[in-house]
């Protein structure tokens, strides 16, 4: 029990960790936008960025960290505490060396790099110069966050979850700080172009940090960093393994936004901001509640495959999947409804005009549409690792990218940006419908009727949700442009969405909706007002 209770108080503190990095993370781009504004500049550090962001997500925070720790676990437990720190001095040098390289790499060859990733710009030299020597400033970014990831993978292993979950929290603290600074310094004031190269130092010091803040608890647990270049260490040939299928499981969504940048590039100025700024909307209700329903379910779904227990496992996705509609569905009526007001209050600032943040709110309601599908992805396709079937994710992940390239191609001119977003979300519907017919034909029946109950009562409830929503916004809320202080602003959108998750509440009890009571437990759970002493599953 008390077991229980700690992991409870664990993961409420992670939870607010990360709701605290998603928050600095909006205020990061909020003045990234009101320095940059929504054209050239801007453009070229996202496109800049881009390089350095997809292969952190797809090697350093993700496949690395969840292949480091099971390895450092069990060398720790069978190797004892000397091999498991060897180990780590092994993975720190293996990094140093790989990334010295690419960093290298990228650096001589910036601009074939660039030409290749953002191909449009070269019909604007100024943008794609500007773009190269951003690319040169943010290419090292890489390589002390994936030094990071394996520090987290440490702290994580000995139970000290705090400061590493803070990390991320520490780059954006940074960023705000200096995009403060630029915005009051004399001689780069009017200049988008320059704050841009400020902005890139500024996400490079950031990098930084975010690995230094959690050396000191790396030494205090006893680790001394020595010279070792034993690449035969079965460790980190373990490692090395592990990372495969990870990164094949991370790179979908991933994959389909680096495709949507190389396109954009094509598309008029300002297309490239309008994609990022439109998609980190989403992210939120993605980062907290799918990532924390996947993270939930994988355990619980291994340990019944195990034991061969198929009904139980059934049971477990099941409930999995209608408690992810029941918090998925209604936040993206929610953004799709209250889309424009909410950008306006996070990034209409400074040189983010009006109509670029009307642009956003377009990519920002079409992303959106895909929210369900991008979050059922994040748990089925742990679902086939734990069946041993690392293929068919594969196979739906590249034919997720097929459909979003084709779909690009054909709606980049007739929608232009838009039609990139709404591509990105009905490939994900793809991915996700493939991946759960190939689910049922490995295990059988998926407790479909049950699922398909509790849809239609969560979308009926949504929907008389979004529709109040809407209508109450009618004269409450100012109109693009408008000149209002900001706090007003924030008081009339937030109201709304208070009113709106009250509205969903109420609609939910009139329609009968089964998983909602089990929402406010798992929410108490999380953050630690109540132990997981009960099954989290009814």
């Amino acid at each position: 029990m008390a077991q229980h209770g700690k992991l409870a108080k664990t993961a409420g503190m992670i939870s607010i960790l990360t709701m605290i990095s998603r928050i600095t993370g909006f205020i990061r781009d909020s003045i990234g936008g009101a320095n940059l504004g929504a054209g050239l500049a801007n453009d070229a550090y996202l496109a800049a960025f881009r390089i350095p962001n997809l292969l952190r997500d797809l090697f350093a925070e993700g496949a690395l960290s969840s292949a480091f720790v099971p390895t450092f676990t069990e060398t720790t437990v069978k190797g004892g505490q000397e091999h498991a720190w060897r180990l780590v001095s092994v993975v720190v040098n293996f990094i140093i060396v790989v990334m010295l390289g690419l960093i290298l790499a990228g650096e001589i060859w910036a601009p074939g790099l660039v030409r290749m990733i953002v191909p449009g710009f070269g019909d604007t030299p100024e943008k794609l110069s500007l773009t190269i020597q951003l690319t040169r400033i943010l290419l090292p970014f890489l390589a002390f966050v994936s030094l990071a990831a394996v520090f987290m993978g440490v702290l994580n292993s000995s139970d000290k979850f705090s400061i590493p979950a803070f990390a991320p929290v520490m780059f954006n603290l940074t960023m705000i700080a200096s995009g403060v600074m630029t915005m009051h310094m004399a001689g780069v004031k009017d200049s988008p172009e320059k704050i841009a190269v400020w902005w890139a130092w500024g996400a490079m010091i950031g990098g930084i940090l975010q690995m230094a803040i959690q050396v000191p608890m790396v030494l205090k647990l006893g680790f001394r960093w020595e010279w070792n270049f034993d690449w035969k260490n079965p460790g980190l040939r373990r490692i090395l393994t592990l990372m495969g299928p990870a990164i094949l499981g991370l790179s979908v969504m991933q994959i389909n936004l680096f495709v949507n940048t190389i396109i954009a590039s094509y598309l008029p100025e300002g297309s490239v901001t309008y994609l990022y700024y439109g998609n980190r909307l989403m992210q939120l209700p993605l980062g907290v509640f799918g990532v924390a329903i996947a993270t939930a379910l994988l355990p619980m779904s291994a340990k019944h495959l195990a034991r061969g227990e198929k009904d139980e496992f059934v049971k477990t996705l099941s409930f999995g999947l209608r408690l992810l509609f029941v918090i998925t569905v209604p936040a993206a009526v929610g953004i799709i409804v209250l889309s424009e007001p909410i950008n306006r209050l996070l990034f209409e600032y400074g040189r983010f005009t009006p109509d670029a943040v009307k642009a956003v709110a377009y990519a920002s309601l079409l992303y959106t549409t895909g929210l369900v599908a991008y979050a059922g992805v994040k748990v089925v396709v742990p679902t086939f690792y734990a069946l041993n079937d690392p293929k068919t994710p594969l196979i739906s992940a590249v034919l997720a990218v097929v459909v979003n390239i084709g779909l690009n191609l054909i709606l980049m001119r007739p929608l232009g940006y838009k039609g990139l977003a709404l591509a990105t979300s009905v490939a994900a519907f793809v991915n996700f419908g493939f991946l759960m017919v190939m689910l049922r034909k490995k295990v059988g029946a998926l407790d479909g009727r049950r699922i398909m109950n509790s849809l239609l009562r969560v979308c009926l409830a949504s929907a008389g949700m979004g529709w109040l929503v809407w209508s109450g916004s009618q004269g409450w809320l100012p109109a693009a442009g408008a000149h209002v202080p900001r706090g007003v602003m924030a008081f009339k959108v937030f109201a709304l969405i208070g009113f709106g998750a009250f509205a969903y509440a109420a609609f939910g009890w009139f329609f009968q909706i089964p998983e909602q009571k089990r929402v406010w437990t798992l929410v108490k759970s999380k953050v630690g007002l109540r132990g997981t002493n009960e099954s989290w599953m009814e």
